[in-house]
């Protein structure tokens, strides 16, 4: 699949939810809160899985989800970085949810060992691999194309941002955001906003749009989004 299509689109993102949070199933409820989690924060699956409730509680006292270095990816470098994310009011809500869920399976935790705030059935932080076991289960179930995984909501969380964002450079807020080290990390993501303008508008003409109109077309976009490259045709 090409890679700049690993992200979900609005719809998309309202199927993915959708499917887990019609079910009164206390899994799939925590299986919601951590998908909008994610959408929401653009977190790393594997931050996620090391996350502690003793984080969730931090991160609403203080309104930034704190995550140490040692739960970061290491750059080209080898080094760890530590990164905050922004509890916005979604974020709250799930990192509430998710507590109040870790609450009511604490008998199945393990005693004496930091509590996950996102648990799998033998008590323990759920793995990567189950991450991704869950969140394609649910992708099936709201109808969407096979080969989602959870790193596909942190380039969601990049494009909503280019996206939805007033600001002047919303690609900075971005790489802020994700906590890219480069911009070029974060170009992507506007690579991405300008392919779906380019599509939109040539489903509007009814037909493929020609090369000369879609160079155009995205000369347009490349002027509001200060980028200056040519979105393939």
């Amino acid at each position: 699949m090409d890679m700049l299509k690993r992200f979900l689109n609005e719809t998309e993102q309202r199927a993915l939810l959708r499917a887990a949070r019609q079910s009164s199933d206390p899994l799939a409820q925590r299986d919601y809160h951590w998908m909008r989690l994610m959408i929401e924060t653009g977190a790393r699956v594997s931050e996620l899985a090391s996350f502690t409730a003793a984080q969730a509680e931090a991160a609403l006292a203080s309104g930034w989800l704190v995550v140490a270095p040692a739960q970061r990816k290491a750059n080209s470098q080898g080094k760890r970085r530590g990164h905050e994310y922004l509890v916005t009011e979604p974020v709250r809500t799930s990192l509430l949810a998710l507590l109040a869920l870790q609450r009511e399976e604490s008998a199945a935790l393990e005693p004496d060992a930091p509590v996950p705030l996102i648990w799998g059935r033998d008590g323990k932080a759920l793995s990567v691999r189950s991450y991704q076991v869950r969140i394609k289960a649910w992708a099936q179930a709201g109808g969407l194309a096979g080969g989602v995984s959870p790193h596909w909501l942190r380039h969601t969380r990049g494009v909503n941002i280019i996206n939805r964002s007033r600001a002047a450079n919303p690609m900075k807020v971005a790489q802020l955001a994700l906590g890219h080290v480069s911009a070029a990390s974060t170009a992507i993501y506007t690579q991405l906003a300008r392919d779906e303008y380019v599509q939109a508008l040539q489903a509007t003409a009814g037909g493929r749009m020609p090369k000369k109109a879609a160079r155009r077309a995205a000369g347009v976009v490349a002027e509001v989004t200060g980028t200056h490259e040519v979105a393939p045709c």
